[in-house]
């Protein structure tokens, strides 16, 4: 369970112990608000569980030995959550056992740590975001992972997705697969886009900070090749001028 879990209300997964820590938190943490977690979770305002996650990276063809880097904190609810993830996915990750490194140990909890998360994620060859929240983390690396020649990222649409993960959860679970599927291959995958509202600006500055090659609008033209030459001989001819204006 994660910030946005608490801010969600999405507490009916956990024991009656777990709960009333999480509400005790909520109230000490959120204003007052009247959340049903059924509601909520039918139209998509609920994260993803790590099983949710895991039974959408298989139902897209990845298998058991697929290299799964998680960068996240420790999981409110522990092993009872991950597990079923871990068995589907058993060759996990994080940036304690990528790097054993004494600093980077002794700063798990720290800045150390969660810079080698981004990067792991930035340099990746697919990166699946949980929650499409206000994160600044994963807004960041979605735009950053643009300017990398637009790298292949997955967005889950939990709204379309709640009512075949609820299908599932009450025993109907044939063509799951091919629902999640045809749910995912609607959504992008991290190609060129325009923004639309309310997307954020951070995480797709598409079309305005890249330039093309062969653009509709001149205006959106990439500079010619030589334009590192053109400047610096007209940062030397402005020296020169400058230097005879003074003889």
């Amino acid at each position: 369970m994660t910030r946005e879990g608490f801010r969600a209300r999405c507490f009916d997964i956990f024991t009656p112990e777990e709960q009333k820590i999480l509400k005790k938190y909520r109230e000490e943490n959120f204003a007052p608000k009247k959340l049903v977690y059924n509601e909520r979770r039918a139209i998509g305002k609920c994260p993803l569980t790590p099983e949710e996650v895991g039974l959408i990276l298989r139902a897209l063809g990845f298998d058991n030995s697929t290299r799964i880097y998680l960068a996240a904190g420790e999981l409110f609810g522990g092993d009872r959550f991950m597990n079923p993830f871990r068995s589907l996915f058993p060759r996990l990750e994080n940036h304690s056992s990528v790097d054993h490194s004494e600093e980077l140990v002794e700063n798990t909890r720290g800045l150390a740590g969660s810079a080698v998360d981004y990067m792991v994620c930035l340099l990746s060859d697919i990166f699946m975001p949980t929650y499409d929240g206000p994160s600044n983390f994963a807004n960041n690396l979605l735009g950053h992972r643009l300017y990398y020649g637009f790298r292949t990222t997955i967005r889950p649409d939990r709204k379309a997705l709640a009512p075949i993960f609820i299908d599932r959860e009450n025993g109907r679970m044939t063509g799951f697969n091919e629902a999640v599927r045809k749910v995912m291959l609607k959504t992008n995958f991290g190609e060129p886009h325009k923004r639309v509202s309310p997307e954020s600006f951070y995480t797709n500055s598409w079309p305005e900070c890249f330039c093309q090659t062969a653009p509709k609008n001149p205006a959106d033209k990439c500079p010619p090749n030589y334009v590192l030459s053109v400047m610096h001989n007209e940062l030397n001819k402005q020296a020169t001028d400058t230097n005879s204006t003074k003889a």
